[in-house]
């Protein structure tokens, strides 16, 4: 089974979304996400240089930005035959838009009101679709190319993919726009997400080399 592998992972996940969550709705990070929104944005305007460096930054996490990234990975994919590498890279990039949906519709989190807002947004605060979103579609480009690369280049590919999804979702909070625990639990879902996507796709690989898919 796809559960099976990295369980207490998956496990430890779950429970500390399910926790953070709680504590959420509950309204008992209300204090603690304040002071993290003031102490990111450090009192700078919508004029500053970094502001606008970040302001553009944030665009990596766009919902357009990781489609076209994600169709072009497919199509890429296609090209060089690996159908079910392509296919697997299809789904698991939706279900993070999927996810995303259902779970800001579900909590229904009111946006930060704290600090000016540097960026438009219009639906729920809870989990960030942005840093959900890119983390899973860069999380997986990096898993992509790495398997195909010799294992010393792997730390170098993985640690350039976390630094954009960390960028863009501390990005998400210092415009304004999302608490940090709304970064936080988008990381969480995330996580699982490409654990569990990541279990699946190499027990699919299994099966096809065996010659039983």
């Amino acid at each position: 089974m796809i559960f099976s592998h990295n369980h207490k992972i998956l496990c430890f996940l779950v429970v500390t979304f399910v926790m953070l969550a709680l504590l959420v709705t509950q309204g008992w990070t209300g204090a603690v996400d304040e002071l993290g929104v003031v102490a990111v944005r450090g009192g700078r305007s919508a004029g500053d240089t970094i502001t606008a460096v970040i302001a553009n930054l944030t665009h990596l996490g766009d919902s357009i930005t990781l489609a076209v990234i994600a169709l072009g990975t497919v199509g890429f994919l296609l090209l060089k035959g690996e159908r079910l590498a392509a296919g697997w890279f299809m789904a698991a990039a939706s279900g993070s838009f999927i996810i995303t949906a259902i779970s800001k519709w579900a909590f229904g989190r009111a946006r930060p009101e704290v600090v000016e807002q540097f960026a438009s947004a219009s639906s729920a605060s809870f989990p960030s679709g942005h840093t959900l979103r890119s983390a899973v579609v860069y999380a997986l480009i990096a898993y992509l190319i790495a398997r195909s690369r010799p294992s010393n280049s792997n730390v170098i590919i993985y640690c350039f993919a976390a630094t954009i999804i960390i960028m863009n979702g501390v990005s998400r909070v210092y415009l304004g726009v999302h608490w940090p625990t709304d970064v936080l639990g988008a990381w969480l879902i995330a996580g699982f997400w490409l654990l569990l996507c990541k279990n699946g796709y190499e027990q699919s690989c299994a099966k096809r080399d065996s010659g039983t898919l």
